[in-house]
């Protein structure tokens, strides 16, 4: 069972969106939910959550995981988008299964009309369907009429949902989990019955009974009778062999894999206790033993837990499988880092999801580590990341908390040291732009300006913003001749209130303003309107407009002029189009950037004393 596509509209902080979930042939790729605390990823999950938890109600009707009669997700007008009328979500599943609802502000009777927002969408069905004295409508052919369907699902797949507040007891807090000893399952056969939950809070007792059984059953009953003749070639004897390839040994074998990717321990094994204390423990040659999987850290157990949970929970399906690759299902994980180590996090976590190619995990996290991680081991097109509450594709390096603790990290000393061993091992003269598509607009510009060779006499690099120069330029006001051998220019963007400096080999400088362009701030200030005009028109998010309004400031009446600004969601996305489909014409106005290089690099004869190259006769920027 895997979800298609999540559609949302006026929900909360999310005002529409639209995700189709990715696949590579038949294989699901995993789906990493990023955004700020309030973005809407887990309400993301919510809706898919709810279509689960309603198939498994028809598929297992005595095992309901909500009371009769009650819904895991409320439909509520309180989630209905402050400047809205109603709020819209459906969910679209494998076999065209899907579950959808509309919320109206006030009664369907109360609108003269159909709201034009509906008409236009996925949810006329649900408003045409509604009666005229109500206010919301549920729809899904998740029915009583699928169920034949919607078991076949349950019975090849696992199904599981871990939320953010699941949380296992570790030993030390309670005697009873240092003593918790294993215990053979019992499995209910019962019509309309199961053992499985989707909803995972706490399962680590129930997968230490799993491995009980998978251990037991491997070594009694994963074996075959040979016969073998004696020393005298007169008669044989039974010789029992134990079969590797045995259902129960191929399990363990799984949970074996999973065990050792978690405690990095290449040579773990999992053993039982004594016959009255069947805790189940982890040997290995590498490290001390772990006498009870309780004992784990936290995040060892919430990693071991979420993986032996999707073999536990695959194998009550009773389908048999030749690898843990073959393993199908859809995980839905909130907050995948929880309790994690940054280890976990970029090595281990990427790692064991890379195990389970044929689980569609739909994921959310906080973490930059993670996000990068996954990149590492399943490749930028392995997998997809969304930024909510835009439902936009991202690449890892455009996460904002991958931003956020870059910069955080930039202030330290260690990112002061990095880039004085940069400074003192470099050969060339050094220029820090202030980010990464500053430097990227600086590398097309001298391509189509014939200014590569000029660009060649430096070494370019990104500063991870305005503040990182600044620190920079503060680290390195100290006695120049010794600290900075090379010359060095901290490059700002005209919106900087920096004064332009020189000490020694070191420079600042801002680029100065274009007044005539349309975009005030940024880098993005040296477009002129043609070209802004452009990339407009190839992509209306590329570039916010504030038009022309009436305001009043300090109690005055003032008019507000017409403003254009970058998306900060597409500023990079700006960048790359520009960058490849731009012309010398669109990077004119980059002159400026190189006429400060070349001044940079003594190629004017004395500061401030020669009109510009383009006779401007206007003072050089580093000069003033």
């Amino acid at each position: 069972m895997y979800v298609n596509r999540l559609q949302l509209a006026n929900y909360g902080p999310i005002d529409k969106l639209n995700i189709t979930f990715p696949f590579n042939g038949d294989i699901p790729k995993p789906v990493i939910l990023v955004g700020e605390n309030g973005s809407g990823k887990s309400i993301c999950l919510s809706h898919i959550v709810n279509g689960l938890i309603a198939a498994k109600t028809i598929a297992y009707p005595q095992a309901r995981e909500v009371e009769m009669g009650k819904v895991y997700k409320l439909r509520s007008q309180l989630y209905i988008a402050s400047a809205s009328d109603y709020y819209f979500s459906r969910v679209d599943f494998d076999d065209e299964l899907f579950m959808a609802e509309l919320v109206l502000r006030q009664q369907k009777q109360e609108y003269q009309d159909e709201p034009i927002e509906i008409a236009n969408s996925d949810a006329r069905p649900l408003w045409s369907a509604m009666r005229s004295d109500m206010y919301n409508h549920l729809m899904s052919n998740i029915s009583i009429n699928s169920e034949k369907q919607i078991k076949s699902s349950f019975a090849n797949n696992c199904v599981l949902y871990f939320p953010a507040n699941r949380f296992e007891e570790p030993a030390w807090l309670n005697e009873a989990n240092l003593k918790a000893r294993a215990r053979y399952m019992t499995v209910s056969r019962m019509e309309g019955n199961t053992d499985r939950q989707v909803i995972d809070y706490a399962s680590l007792r129930d997968n230490q009974n799993w491995l009980l059984d998978v251990i037991y059953d491997s070594l009694a009953f994963d074996v075959h009778i040979e016969r073998h003749r004696t020393a005298d070639s007169q008669s044989t004897i039974p010789v029992p062999v134990i079969d590797h390839s045995g259902g129960a040994t191929r399990r363990y074998k799984t949970a074996r894999q999973v065990v050792r990717a978690v405690t990095r321990r290449s040579d773990a094994i999992l053993a039982v206790g004594e016959r009255h204390n069947k805790a189940i423990s982890i040997q290995s040659r590498v490290g001390p033993s772990i006498p009870n999987i309780f004992q784990l850290s936290s995040g060892e157990t919430c990693l071991l837990n979420l993986f032996l949970s999707i073999l536990r929970d695959f194998d009550l399906t009773g389908t048999s499988v030749a690898s843990v690759a073959e393993i199908r299902g859809i995980v839905i994980v909130d907050e995948i880092d929880l309790h994690l180590h940054a280890v976990h996090q970029y090595e281990v976590l990427p790692e064991l999801i890379k195990m389970f190619p044929h689980v569609q995990f739909v994921v959310t996290t906080h973490s930059p580590l993670f996000v990068l991680g996954m990149n590492e081991a399943l490749g930028r097109d392995g997998f997809v990341t969304y930024q909510l509450p835009y439902g936009r594709q991202i690449r890892a390096e455009e996460f904002d908390e991958f931003q956020h603790a870059y910069r955080a990290f930039t202030l330290t000393g260690k990112y002061s040291a990095d880039i004085q061993t940069a400074i003192e091992s470099a050969r060339q003269p050094i220029v820090i732009a202030e980010g990464i598509t500053d430097k990227k607009y600086i590398e097309t510009a001298a391509r189509l300006l014939g200014k590569g060779a000029l660009l060649a006499g430096v070494e370019l690099h990104d500063g991870g913003g305005s503040g990182n120069l600044r620190n920079i330029w503060r680290r390195f006001t100290q006695p120049l001749s010794d600290i900075v051998p090379q010359k060095m220019l901290l490059l700002f963007d005209c919106d900087e209130e920096e004064r332009n400096e020189r000490r020694e080999n070191l420079v600042r400088c801002n680029i100065p303003r274009q007044e005539d362009n349309p975009i005030e701030n940024g880098i993005e200030n040296l477009f002129g309107q043609f070209t802004i005009d452009k990339a407009c028109k190839q992509r209306p998010a590329f570039i916010d407009i504030t038009d022309e309004h009436k305001a009043r400031v300090r109690g005055e009446a003032a008019t507000v002029l017409r403003q254009l600004t970058v998306n900060k969601n597409e500023k990079t996305n700006l960048c790359d189009w520009l960058c490849e489909h731009g012309t010398k014409e669109d990077f004119l106005g980059f002159h400026v950037i190189f006429r400060i290089l070349e001044e940079f690099l003594g190629a004017a004869a004395v500061l401030g004393e020669e009109a510009n190259p383009d006779g401007s006769g206007k003072p050089d920027p580093i000069s003033g």
